[in-house]
């Protein structure tokens, strides 16, 4: 993989670096694009330009302001070049997200019981909204406009977690009685690949390209079959977001053109849902609310919140810090998973429907609005 930060040449961007995705707390966005003040370190004495324009230096990088091109459709990219007099060059891309400014989504992982229950109750639900967990979730829609994402297992495994354990069921077995609601709702409402299933963790940390395909396709497939493929969405948060670069690749090739994670650390230091990123591009990946990996053409979204791992008490303030963090609070992204809804979970929350529909309350009351980023930039 190719070293984002360029720091081995004599002259190289700070800010940005190549795949920074930039919005308005960035710079000044205009009628014409969105203006951002780009810095490049090089030798002291040099004549730098970026884009053609004399740099200035400001006792510690060579500053100009630039001007991102400006798109009505997709993910506008602009590509910075900068040189001096002594033949060194760098040059990076970057994309200009402010489309995406106030927007929010909730995604939820984990997902397949609800899917089960639907299937056991083919004949008696009218609809697919008279299962419990996603009546939550069409709720938040009515209510605030929420968008939802929910990341599929192929199979109920190992439920041990569980009080009651319940039939085993994998994703061939559901029914696609409900395939024109599904499609319906596919404005706000879409499933992608997770993972085979809840265990063992981390399953696609250390294993082949070829397996983490097979998986995914098992389960696309399937969602195509009773879902439609309106309601198949355009990227996934793997589960426990560890892949190797190889298996990323692989999903890539599928259609998969972004994947959300935590981009955070452990408390010993670890890469915490980083897919296979090293540790300081971790740390710039999750400083932002998006970065793009332009060596292969990947988009990484940042999961802002896990809503089940907040104490419910405490939820307006975790997103208050959100509000007050510049490059995080252009886009809200929400998640929180399934097994949390049910009363037969180990870890039960009581508050699940709350954490979902205050969190989508407190973002309309803040000026979000329900918004599936990939409808925007991909």
């Amino acid at each position: 993989m190719k070293d984002f930060f360029r720091e081995g040449k004599p002259l190289h961007f700070v800010f940005p670096i190549d795949g920074d995705c930039l919005n308005a707390h960035d710079g000044t966005l205009t009628e014409n694009g969105l203006e951002i003040t780009a810095a490049v370190s090089a030798p002291r004495g040099r004549n730098v330009k970026i884009n053609g324009c004399a740099a200035e230096f400001d006792g510690q990088d060579y500053i100009c302001t630039v001007r991102l091109n400006k798109s009505r459709a997709g993910l506008c990219k602009t590509v910075l070049s900068a040189s001096d007099d002594k033949g060194d060059c760098d040059c990076i891309a970057v994309y200009d997200v402010s489309k995406t400014q106030g927007g929010f989504r909730i995604s939820s992982d984990d997902n397949i019981l609800f899917l089960r229950d639907i299937n056991d109750n083919r004949d008696t639900y009218k609809s697919i909204f008279e299962n419990p967990y996603l009546a939550v979730y069409k709720r938040a829609h009515d209510l605030y406009g929420a968008k939802v994402h929910l990341n599929l297992f192929y199979e109920t495994d190992d439920m041990h977690t569980f009080n009651e354990k319940g039939q085993y069921f994998n994703l061939s077995m559901m029914t696609d009685k409900f395939k024109s609601e599904f499609e319906q709702n596919s404005d706000w409402l879409r499933l992608s690949f997770h993972a085979r299933s809840e265990f063992p963790p981390k399953p696609y940390e250390h294993t082949s390209a070829q397996r983490i395909k097979e998986d995914a396709q098992l389960i696309n497939r399937q969602i195509i079959r009773f879902a439609g493929q309106k309601t198949l969405a355009r990227g996934a948060t793997v589960h426990f977001g560890t892949a190797t670069r190889e298996g990323t690749a692989a999903l890539r090739a599928l259609g998969c053109a972004f994947l959300a994670g935590y981009f955070e650390h452990t408390k010993d230091g670890k890469p915490l849902v980083a897919y296979y990123y090293p540790d300081r591009l971790t740390d710039r990946i999750g400083a932002r609310d998006f970065w793009m990996n332009t060596e292969d053409d990947i988009l990484h979204a940042r999961i802002d919140l896990v809503l089940n791992a907040v104490k419910y008490p405490q939820l307006l303030t975790e997103l208050e810090k959100i509000r007050l963090c510049p490059h995080r609070a252009g886009f809200l992204e929400l998640m929180i998973h399934e097994q949390y809804f049910y009363p037969q979970y180990s870890r039960h929350i009581p508050e699940f429907e709350l954490l979902i529909t205050d969190s989508a309350k407190w973002a309309v009351q803040n000026g979000y609005r329900g918004m599936f980023f990939s409808d925007e930039l991909l």
